[in-house]
Formats: structure tokens, C-alpha cells, sequence
């Protein structure tokens, strides 16, 4: 797979090669953490065939990512150390990103979910980066997958509320630069209902907004969210890279507001898309 750069009129992405290229995602964020390589080949076969482009995982994830192993019984890091990664967790996230390759997907890597990033972000955490560990384990994430087919995904579904969290967040992006020397787009994945560009819409890091219109009401406008992004300058191509999912419950509030269906996920989709975004991400409970 080609990398990819942004159009020359700022608001769709195309390969190097100056092929169209249209961002369909799908959230598989425990992907390193949860499957073993067989299972992996069969989920990303089933993706790849059915059409998607991208798969978005988290190398750090979300449930217990530190502290429960991989299914071969490995960590991703030695002592919570971003400085110290576990070598076996890393070799199997080096043969998924491979399978991926192999079968004409990238990879959106988000580096670690927003719960290791502190001050106080809820979920398990631990919180166990700081500004200089952040830019270290960017550098390392940046020169071993350099040459991998895969977009950085900043954020992890956590606010920026603190000058300290920004710190952390702007020193893993330069760490990643640093590391890739550039060769991949990047973008930051916000919290629910919000978009990258009210917490990183002024970094030069950021290559294109994503927005996460979120799983809180029916009918959710996502298109103005788009619109708004959309018209920001300097221009940049913007999705929403968390719409509804397919059956979940509607702001987590089943016996209140009932379940999105497949027909919720189809209309935020296409409401985004007509609004201008450069690709969708779907998601299932």
C-alpha cells in the first residue's frame, strides 16, 4: 500500500501517486491487545473483502491494556515503562500491521488510549506518561513502523484539559515525526462529541480532523460538525472518525432512548459524506 498525502485542494486524501484514496474505517481498537494472529487474519480478511480501507487499533488499549496480556502472555510494556517496550508484544503487533499490508489496509495506529495520559483521565489508566517518555516512545513507534502502511491517530477518546495533558500529547506527535521522518499523515481522536480541531486545530502536526460525533442521541447532526471543520483555514480534510455505532444503546441509556440500528450508522455516514468529509468510520457494539 502507498502512503498517503492530502489533495492539492486540502480537503481529501489520495496516495502518492495522486490515486484517489477513500477512508473507510472500522474500529477494531483491541486489535493487538485481545486477538491472536489467526483470529486477526480472519477478522482483516473480512474487512479487506468487504471493502473497508482502514482498521483502527490502539497499541496500548483501553481494557487493562498494561496489565493484561496479549493472548501469547505478553505486556506492551516492562515496569508501565513507555521507554522500556516489551519486544514479543511488539513482534506481534509488527505481524498484524504485516497481515494488514499484505491485504491492502492501513492501519490507523493510535499510540496509547487517553487513559495513561495524565492528570486524572478516567477508565484503569494507569497514567504513566509524561512529555519526555511521550517523545521517547514516539520516536521508537516512529522508526519501527517508518516504512508500514499506517496513519497516526493521536488522542485516544480523552479531552485535552490541562496544560500537562497537552504537553504529553504535543511531545508524542513530535516523537512520531521525529521517528518517521514525516512519512505518514496524522490526525488526533477526540472524545465524544467533540472534534480534534477544539483541542489541536492550531498544531502544525495535524494533517486532517477527525471528529468522533459519538454515540449520545439519535439523529445527531454530524454533518454541521463536518461543515464547521470543513471551513476552517488553512483547509483540511476532516471524517468523523467515531459516528454512531451499529447496536449499541442510545447514550448508553437502553431502557430510555432504545438501540441504534443499522439504518442510524447508514444516515450518519452518508450525512458526513455529502457534507464533504474525506472518508467514515464505522463501528458495532
Amino acid at each position: 500500500m502507498e502512503q498517503l498525502q492530502i489533495t492539492a485542494d486540502g480537503h481529501y486524501l489520495e496516495t502518492t501517486a495522486h490515486q484517489p484514496f477513500f477512508y473507510l474505517g472500522d474500529t477494531a481498537w483491541e486489535l493487538f491487545h485481545r486477538l491472536n494472529r489467526e483470529e486477526a487474519r480472519w477478522y482483516l480478511e473480512d474487512r479487506a473483502r468487504k471493502g473497508f480501507t482502514v482498521i483502527q487499533a490502539v497499541v496500548l488499549a483501553e481494557l487493562d491494556g498494561l496489565h493484561t496480556p496479549n493472548p501469547y502472555g505478553d505486556c506492551p510494556l516492562l515496569d508501565d515503562d513507555p521507554t522500556q517496550p516489551n519486544p514479543a508484544y511488539f513482534g506481534h503487533v509488527d505481524a498484524i500491521v504485516a497481515m494488514a499490508d499484505a491485504l491492502g489496509l492501513l492501519i490507523g495506529l493510535l499510540p496509547t488510549w487517553g487513559d495513561k495520559v495524565g492528570p486524572k483521565q478516567w477508565g484503569i489508566g494507569p497514567e504513566i506518561f509524561s512529555a519526555e517518555n511521550a517523545y521517547a516512545y514516539g520516536v521508537f513507534l516512529g522508526q519501527r513502523y517508518r516504512e508500514a502502511p499506517i496513519i497516526w491517530v493521536v488522542g485516544g477518546d480523552r479531552p485535552i484539559d490541562t496544560d500537562a495533558q497537552r504537553a504529553i500529547w504535543r511531545a508524542l506527535a513530535a516523537g512520531l515525526r521525529a521517528g518517521d521522518g514525516g512519512a505518514h499523515l496524522m490526525t488526533f481522536h477526540p472524545v465524544g462529541s467533540s472534534s480534534s480541531t477544539q483541542y489541536v486545530g492550531e498544531e502544525g502536526w495535524v494533517d486532517f480532523h477527525m471528529l468522533q460525533s459519538g454515540h449520545n442521541m439519535r439523529h445527531g447532526a454530524n454533518y454541521r460538525m463536518i461543515l464547521t471543520d470543513r471551513a476552517r483555514q488553512p483547509g483540511k480534510p476532516v471524517l468523523d472518525g467515531e459516528a454512531r455505532y451499529e447496536d449499541p444503546p442510545i447514550d448508553w441509556k437502553p431502557e430510555e432512548c432504545g438501540w441504534f440500528t443499522a439504518h442510524d450508522v447508514r444516515e450518519a455516514s452518508y450525512w458526513s459524506l455529502l457534507a464533504g468529509a474525506c472518508g467514515v468510520t464505522y463501528g458495532c457494539h
